[in-house]
């Protein structure tokens, strides 16, 4: 019986490939940038009530809301978490010239033979698609399950926090909507975080940890400037934030070159990088900047002093010999799973049954040193890691793209793990020889 159900479920997701293809699309071609991810909560909770699936809508606030559905079990408790995020990237009519690529809120998603392309897409809505589509194959194959299995598809991952004039939740990231449910008593046995990992699983993280670095000078119209001796009395805030970014450039690589260590995910790889600066008026240059700020992202590992980190940047950037205010704005830390041998199974056994192999042993050091909302998960004692398909060579953005065959297939591992984990089919069962897919 229990190889009936699954081979019923495979086949309705094979049979559902197109359908893959046209949600991931769908939900990628809804403008809805971090901040304002209301627009494709909507979607998502819209096309769960076309299949038929219990789903709510959960407001954060106005423009931000999470959505969450539920295939319910007989037995109460739920098995298996599937999480994504809703938002991707900023929009602005600055966003081209600050970013330096096509807004890709508004670029959406497209497809070209069987590849899909769009940053919508590739982070995060394709890899929620798959969970979609493999809960409606579950649904529609009336598979009884024993434990509920609960989709959520968050707001405010991607990394931002307030500062300045931007204040509010609605510049809150890193784990905003995924927290949000947790803190109003989201619970499972396990929480499958879907984002690429190269379909290697990953269940350590990374925090991280944002500063305003503030530096001053003096208003000093050209004609009449007076440079001072040496940088650390230049009237030019601007001038003394150059020999800044520099010092704060040389730490960070000393900074990454200390912390480099492997981990059982795969390799470690802390960085840190000067993101933003603000000084002066672009419209009047013709007076030095008496104000200039930077603004830093530090990756962290679990467990890492935040202050400790603080100390040791504030050391370098003092260094330089430029006065300047050191603040932090943010710190996120991250987390590592425990007792997360149970989901580890599940994943390593769907992937074998659909590929025909074991997942791809680690995961690249970008994967493990960045991000991602099982830190919410594992601080909560949720054992939680991410695993997901491939997105091509995505180092640059707006070069990635998704293989419709490694979507088909990781869509149907997400089925065999919910399988697994909530209707207690055995992993022997999972593992039996059957259709392999094209991954």
């Amino acid at each position: 019986m229990d190889n009936e159900i699954v081979d019923d479920v495979l086949r309705r997701i094979e049979e559902h490939r197109e359908g893959i293809a046209e949600l991931a699309l769908r939900l990628g071609n809804t403008f809805a940038p971090v901040g304002r991810e209301r627009a494709v909560a909507e979607e998502v909770h819209l096309w769960y009530g076309e299949q038929g699936i219990e789903s709510r809508l959960v407001e954060i606030i106005p423009e931000r809301a999470n959505t969450v559905a539920r295939l319910p079990g007989a037995n109460g408790g739920t098995g298996l978490i599937f999480n994504a995020h809703l938002d991707t990237e900023a929009s602005g009519p600055e966003y081209d010239n600050l970013m330096g690529v096509p807004d890709p809120n508004l670029v959406g998603a497209w497809r070209e033979g069987d590849r899909l392309f769009g940053h919508t897409v590739l982070n995060d809505r394709g890899p929620m698609t798959l969970f979609m589509v493999a809960a409606k194959a579950i649904h529609d194959a009336g598979v009884p399950l024993l434990k509920d299995v609960v989709l959520t598809s968050v707001a405010g991952e991607t990394g931002q926090a307030p500062v300045d004039e931007y204040q509010g939740i609605r510049y809150e990231g890193k784990g905003l909507g995924t927290d949000f449910l947790v803190r109003h008593g989201l619970r499972g046995d396990f929480a499958l975080v879907a984002e690429t990992t190269d379909f290697a699983m990953c269940w350590h993280n990374c925090g991280a940890i944002y500063y305003k670095v503030t530096l001053r000078g003096e208003n000093m119209y050209t004609p009449r400037l007076r440079r001072g001796d040496g940088l650390a009395r230049h009237p030019n805030a601007i001038v003394k934030a150059a020999t800044v970014v520099q010092a704060i450039e040389d730490w960070a690589i000393r900074y990454e070159e200390t912390h480099a260590a492997d981990t059982p995910c795969g390799p470690l790889r802390l960085k840190a990088q000067v993101g933003a600066i603000r000084g002066g008026i672009p419209w009047r240059p013709n007076r030095s900047s008496p104000y200039a700020a930077l603004y830093v992202d530090v990756r962290t590992k679990p467990g890492q002093s935040v202050e400790a980190v603080t100390a040791s940047l504030t050391e370098a950037i003092a260094a330089s010999g430029v006065p300047a205010e050191v603040e932090v704005t943010m710190a996120k830390a991250g987390a590592i799973a425990e007792d997360v041998d149970g989901l580890r199974e599940a994943v390593a056994a769907a992937h074998e049954r659909v590929a025909g192999t074991p997942p791809t042993p680690t995961a690249a050091a970008a994967v493990v040193s960045m991000w991602r909302d099982t830190n919410v998960f594992n601080s909560a004692g949720i054992p939680s890691l991410t695993f997901g398909p491939s997105r091509g060579s995505a180092d640059v953005q707006g070069t990635g793209y998704f293989e419709l065959d490694a979507l088909v297939a990781c869509a149907k591992m997400y089925a065999l793990v919910a399988l697994r984990l909530a209707a207690g089919i055995s992993e022997a069962t999972i593992r039996q020889a059957g259709g392999v897919s094209r991954v």
